[in-house]
Formats: C-alpha cells, sequence, structure tokens
C-alpha cells in the first residue's frame, strides 16, 4: 500500500494528469480528487470486491490498518462500498433497520446457545413488525452462527440468502399438537372442509352454490397422525369428519357438511384435533445427492421428499435417489462427503420441534463452483 501511495503521490508532484488503473480496481474521478485519494480509494475498491466474492460481511473497518491517517479513511471507505457493490448490490441500513436485526441477532444467538428450535416467530412482540425481513435475517445469521452482517440487499417475507429451511409442505411454521378451525359458511347439499398445515379450504363438491363464511385458525395441523373432531354449532344438517390426515394422504383432514333439505342454511363448526404422541417406526433410508455448488445449498428430507434449497451463490446439475423414507420420529442422520472440495454438515436433525425434518448443508468456500457427492444415511 505503502508502494502504492509513493507512486502516486510522486506521479503527482511530477505533474502527471492522469494514472491508467485497471477496471478491477474501480473508477476514481481523477479531476476531483488527488493521487493519494485515489490510490487509498483503488485500495479499497479492490478489497470491497474480494470480501463479496468471498461471502463476507460488508465492513471496511476490518482493513483499517491500511489506511495511516483518518484522513484519506472516506476514500477507503467509499471504494470499498463501490468494489463491494459491484459484486453483490447493496444499500445501506438506517439505524431502525439496524436495531431491527440487531435484536433478532442477540434472540437467534440464545436460541442456539439454549439449543431450541430455529423459530423466530416465537419472538413476536418483542420487535418492530415494520422491520421484520431485518429482524429475521439477524435470527437466522445468529442461530446458523454466522457473524453480523449488515446492508446486504433484503427482499420478500423472508431474507434473499437465507439458510432458514421452507418446510416441503409446511413452509412456515412446524404443525401444533393441538388446534381448531372455526368456520361458518351457507350450505346447500354438501360441502367439503380440507385443512392441511395452516391452510383451510372449502370445496362446493356438488356445485351447489354454497359460500364459506368466516374462518379462524388457531394453530397448524401437523405433519403427524392426529385425531380430528367436528362440534356443529348451527345448521340443521350434519357434519362429520370424513378423512383423518395420515401419511397416505399428506397429512390432510376432511370435514364433510350435508345439508339435505331443498335450499341453503347457515352453518357454524368448530373442528379441533390432537396430534399422536407415538413416533412412527424407525425405518432405515439412504439419500445419494449430487449438484455442482457455489457457496451456499441446503438438502431438506421430509419423507420421502427430497428438496434442494440455494441459500447462496449459484446452484446447478443437482439429482437424488431415495431409498426408504425418514420417519416421523427423533433420529440420527449422517452425512458423508463423496467428493467436493468443501464442507458438508448435518445442521438439523429430526426431532419434534423442526417436525421431523432433517436438513443438510453443502458449503463450498472458493470462488468458483465443484461438483460435491453426498451420502445421506439414517
Amino acid at each position: 500500500m505503502r508502494k502504492l501511495l509513493f507512486f502516486l503521490l510522486l506521479s503527482g508532484l511530477l505533474g502527471f494528469s492522469s494514472v491508467t488503473v485497471s477496471a478491477q480496481y474501480g473508477q476514481c474521478d481523477r479531476n476531483r480528487y488527488s493521487p493519494i485519494q485515489c490510490g487509498y480509494y483503488e485500495e479499497g475498491y479492490q478489497d470491497g470486491a474480494s470480501d463479496a466474492q468471498d461471502n463476507r460481511a460488508n465492513d471496511y473497518r476490518r482493513y483499517r490498518d491500511k489506511i495511516d491517517t483518518r484522513r484519506y479513511e472516506g476514500n477507503y471507505r467509499d471504494g470499498y462500498d463501490a468494489g463491494y457493490a459491484s459484486v453483490r448490490p447493496y444499500s445501506r441500513w438506517d439505524s431502525s433497520q439496524r436495531s431491527a436485526y440487531d435484536t433478532g441477532y442477540r434472540l437467534g444467538e440464545s436460541d442456539r446457545r439454549r439449543n431450541v428450535s430455529r423459530l423466530p416467530a416465537r419472538y413476536e412482540g418483542q420487535y418492530d413488525r415494520n422491520y421484520e425481513i431485518y429482524y429475521q435475517q439477524g435470527y437466522f445469521d445468529a442461530f446458523d452462527n454466522r457473524p453480523r452482517q449488515y446492508d446486504v440487499p433484503l427482499g420478500g417475507n423472508y431474507p434473499t440468502n437465507p439458510n432458514y429451511p421452507t418446510y416441503p409442505t409446511n413452509p412456515t411454521q412446524p404443525g401444533t399438537p393441538t388446534g381448531m378451525v372455526s368456520w361458518t359458511g351457507r350450505v346447500d347439499n354438501r360441502v367439503n372442509v380440507v385443512i392441511q398445515g395452516a391452510n383451510v379450504r372449502t370445496d362446493d363438491i356438488t356445485n351447489s352454490g354454497s359460500q364459506q363464511g368466516y374462518v379462524n385458525m388457531n394453530g397448524v395441523l401437523p405433519r403427524r397422525n392426529a385425531i380430528v373432531a367436528v362440534a356443529k354449532n348451527e345448521g340443521r344438517g350434519t357434519a362429520q369428519v370424513v378423512q383423518q390426515p395420515s401419511r397416505a394422504n399428506d397429512y390432510t383432514a376432511i370435514v364433510q357438511i350435508s345439508d339435505p333439505k331443498s335450499g341453503s342454511d347457515n352453518y357454524r363448526l368448530d373442528i379441533s384435533w390432537q396430534a399422536s404422541t407415538a413416533e412412527e417406526p424407525y425405518q432405515a433410508g439412504r439419500v445419494s445427492w449430487r449438484g455442482r455448488v457455489d457457496q451456499t445449498v441446503n438438502i431438506v428430507i421430509s419423507g420421502s421428499d427430497v428438496q434442494t434449497q440455494t441459500v447462496a451463490g449459484p446452484v446447478s446439475g443437482t439429482n437424488f435417489n431415495i431409498n426408504g423414507y425418514l420417519a416421523r420420529r427423533t433420529g440420527n442422520v449422517t452425512a458423508r462427503k463423496r467428493s467436493g472440495r468443501g464442507t458438508v454438515t448435518v445442521l438439523q436433525q429430526p426431532n419434534a420441534d423442526n417436525d421431523f425434518v432433517a436438513i443438510i448443508q453443502v458449503f463450498d468456500p472458493d470462488r468458483s463452483d465443484d461438483n460435491y457427492e453426498v451420502d445421506i444415511t439414517w
């Protein structure tokens, strides 16, 4: 760095009006800044671009030892930000966004230390909902033992590149052992009320013009065997459970309302469930997974379902074979890397808190992608 600054300073003293700079160092306005200021800017640009390529947090302060005086810190910082943004575009967070992130980070760190389930929603009310996405990013970073990283681009309901897995058929939260759906509507002939996970829909199976009214759900129907019951509080016909949730029907419950008389009538139902505490018998199984990974990907296994979820960087050419299925019981999953230069880690073992899902993470630390083969057994 001092050699570069000496050369730039000497160039200025000798009257050279410009210095040719490789495109990898970015663009410094030499009509506005001195050669020594541009030297700091270009050094920062290099470091910022390198950090972004390595998926490191945006923080120029880790290189403060390169800055001889605070007089040029702003030039170095501007270059660093420009280099980082050239690889990973971003904008700086304001104080409220950082505060929400820090709150999530503190709570995620606490959950990781206490070895409880990975569920940021349990702290609803302890953060500003206007900045929920920042809270969630902080929680996930801490729970997954990543360093704090501010100013990364965020979007959607969850961070753009979370490690948070979306479970195969229940993307928002694990199921609850008990719960209730309060349903109202006007029925003529027959209607099915269908419940799966956190979703409730009404099917007019006789096309008689029946109408759904108010629906309120308290809890989430879990992906395990459960006993569903229905109580009819209003309506002249009958309401009965015609399908209990099981693995065979993807844990879907159906309550059928039958109105035998002509015309329609108002109905009001309370549909409740109690999940079985019995775990499924152990079933040995194996997944062979292949793919080309640059940075990070999660392999999520639930039953006989296998998903590949990109966390960061491109993933291509993925395929898998599964023999058996991951039973709904607390178990021990192991992962062995057959090829690939990075690491393979079991992030989550199947248990009741995560709805008996196994999550295996492949991390490729280098700048280009590599082929991976992973054997997962239980």
